[in-house]
This record gives structure tokens, C-alpha cells and sequence, in this order.
């Protein structure tokens, strides 16, 4: 059902400082023409999308991720504990970045099952730059609630699993609304929907979504 590709151009490793910037239309430092500084070359194996922020159907996510890294593809993925697994795929460098900010790293991977709705960078370029800035300049307090808010605990739920169910418990222990309508999945009360469902880590099944998901509160 979805159609592999050749993943595009240079990788891109953006900088939340930088994506604010971005999304309001002022910065081009993400070009494809200035990649990131240790980046593969254009045409290597190890290649990623030229501008991930841009890929947003599940089809393109699914393709550059397939073209990334070894350790980054889908199948990669499965031997690795989930903020490992998600430091090499291709299309989650900013969620990356904000885990690792909140120094969430060695909790994700230490966990024994998790549920992992993952905003891809398309997601967080849509962002509101405001409201990025507001979590960055609080990294173990609104931006831990905001990436908490994505995360179930104790559980590995597939899409099934999602399908039957109108709300989970997240990390942080918010209430957070599920919805299925046939073959679609939304969750956050309609924040976002999964694009592309069920990649399976060392500890978590991990669903991508289209939007960054913010708390009740």
C-alpha cells in the first residue's frame, strides 16, 4: 500500500533554536544547499531527505525513512531501544533533539514498554513558533509535559489496540483522547492524526503523527 522511494538530498539535522525561525518564514539555514555539519554525502547510503520538515504524507515518510541509515530503517529500528531508534531515523531529528533536551533519553530507553505517538519534523515545523519557544526556554518543565504527553507507559498498543479504545494514560499522567473513523486514527482530541502506524522498537510500538499534541493544561 505504500510506495518506497529513493530518499532525497542531504540530511537536514535541525536545531529546535532554528526551527522557530524557520517556521515564521526568516531563516533559510535549512536549505538543502547548507546541510548539517558531519552530513552524509548527497548520494551515500547513508543519505537522508534533504528538508524532512517537508515530507508529510505517509508514503514520503516511509520512503525516507527506509533510505536512511541502516540502524534507521524500518526493520533497523527493532533492535533498538526507542530514543536510540529514534536518533537514526531520518524525519524525527527534532523530536530527537527536544528528548534529548529534556534529558528523557535514558528514560525512554530504559523503559520496559511503551506506546510512542512521535510528531515527525513536518509536525513541529507547523508549530506555533511561540509555543516552541515557550517549552525550549523550560526544557524540564512545559517541554517535558508537551513530549510526556506522547508517550504511554506499560503498554506497547498497536493500531488495533488504538482502534478500540476513545482514550490512554500518558507519561505524564494526562488523560489523552483516541479516536478511530475506519482506517484513521486521531488522538489529542483531534491534534493529530497517525500517518504512519505501528514501527516497532526494542521497547515500544511507535505511531507517527502529523501535529505536536499539547496537555489539557
Amino acid at each position: 500500500m505504500i510506495r518506497s522511494r529513493t530518499a532525497r538530498g542531504v540530511a537536514a539535522l535541525f536545531a529546535l533554536a532554528l526551527l522557530g525561525a524557520a517556521c515564521s518564514g526568516d531563516d533559510d539555514s535549512a536549505s538543502t544547499d547548507s546541510p548539517a555539519a558531519g552530513a552524509p554525502a548527497a548520494g551515500s547510503p547513508d543519505a537522508a531527505p534533504a528538508d524532512s520538515a517537508e515530507i508529510c504524507d505517509a508514503d514520503g515518510l516511509v520512503a525516507a525513512v527506509e533510505g536512511g541509515p541502516d540502524e534507521g530503517t524500518l526493520a533497523g529500528m527493532t533492535d533498538d531501544p526507542v530514543a536510540t531508534a529514534a536518533s537514526s531515523n531520518p524525519v524525527l531529528t527534532t523530536l530527537v533533539t527536544a528528548v534529548g533536551e529534556a534529558g528523557l533519553v535514558d528514560t525512554l530507553n530504559a523503559a520496559p514498554a511503551l506506546t510512542v505517538f512521535a510528531p515527525t519534523d513536518c509536525a513541529f515545523a507547523a508549530l506555533d513558533p511561540a509555543t516552541l519557544d515557550a517549552a525550549l526556554a523550560d526544557p524540564t518543565g512545559l517541554l517535558t509535559q508537551v513530549l510526556g504527553f506522547h508517550v504511554v507507559a506499560g503498554q506497547e498498543l498497536s493500531s488495533a489496540d488504538l482502534a478500540g479504545l476513545t482514550e490512554v494514560e500518558t507519561f505524564t499522567g494526562a488523560t489523552l483522547p483516541v479516536a478511530a473513523n475506519g482506517d484513521m486514527i486521531t488522538v489529542g482530541g483531534g491534534q493529530a492524526e497517525v500517518v504512519v502506524p505501528d514501527i516497532q522498537t526494542a521497547n515500544a510500538t511507535v505511531h507517527l503523527i502529523d501535529g505536536v499534541m499539547l496537555p489539557p493544561s
